[in-house]
């Protein structure tokens, strides 16, 4: 089982290896593996200085592994070609800015970076879309979108469930803003309907900012130098902090 495991994997290797140089993204040195028992869908890491592409026994035998590869391949393209969204140094001086040095508690800082991450997630899929025929597989993605787009904290009762919730409207904003930016036909209008009911279950005042997050994420410019995009994230953070303060 564990050979034949091995064995497909290297196959999809070859392939997403292949699909990416042919778009026009070569990358190299990448390592890809297989943890059974990883109980998401993957990830990428890095050991030795060497990326490393992480795919789960459900994404490979969910059929999924191939969209997942490219898509973490997506995110060492941009690493390895000096995308400043990709550039941790550039990120953690930012956070640290934004933050005013300021001693923030783990989940503040978990927080951050997860929205950092959907940035980055935009830019890696980006490249996911040059790949894939978005007709195609259209049902699939509007599945994995909802799947961003979560139930609110109805009443939050300290300053941890304020940032629950502001992560969770730039969650569905990511959602939303990944179809519109890569032209993904939102099928019986599944996404839009459940952000309208997610806004409407947050306080108006957080639920205004909503399209501020949605738009910054729609129009992120491919070509971006490091000033550009140290002043995108700085304003993008900062409202986010202003949002946790929101009741």
């Amino acid at each position: 089982m564990k050979k034949e495991q091995n064995k497909r994997l290297e196959k999809l290797k070859t392939e997403a290896f292949s699909l990416m140089e042919k778009a026009g993204f070569h990358v190299n040195n990448v390592a890809i593996v297989l943890d059974e028992n990883l109980p998401y869908m993957g990830h990428t890491t890095e050991i030795d200085g060497v990326p490393v592409v992480v795919v789960s026994g459900m994404a490979l035998s969910g059929g999924m592994a191939l969209n997942l590869i490219i898509h973490e391949l997506g995110h060492v393209y941009r690493t390895q070609s000096g995308h400043p969204s990709h550039d941790s140094e550039l990120i953690s001086s930012i956070v640290s800015f934004v933050v005013h040095g300021k001693v923030i508690e783990p989940y503040q800082e978990e927080a951050l970076y997860a929205i950092i991450n959907n940035l980055q997630d935009l830019y890696s899929d980006d490249i996911y879309f040059k790949i894939f025929d978005k007709g195609k597989s259209s049902d699939n993605i509007n599945e994995f979108f909802l799947g961003w787009i979560h139930t609110p904290l109805k009443k939050a009762k300290n300053r941890k469930d304020q940032w629950i919730n502001a992560g969770y409207l730039l969650s569905a904003a990511f959602a939303q803003a990944n179809l519109h930016r890569h032209n993904v036909k939102d099928k019986g209008g599944l996404v839009e309907n459940a952000v309208k009911i997610f806004l409407s279950q947050v306080s108006p005042t957080m639920a205004v900012k909503y399209d501020f997050f949605k738009n910054l994420m729609i129009n992120l410019p491919e070509k971006v130098t490091e000033k550009e995009f140290e002043k995108i994230l700085i304003n993008y953070l900062a409202e986010f902090i202003k949002l946790t303060n929101v009741a």
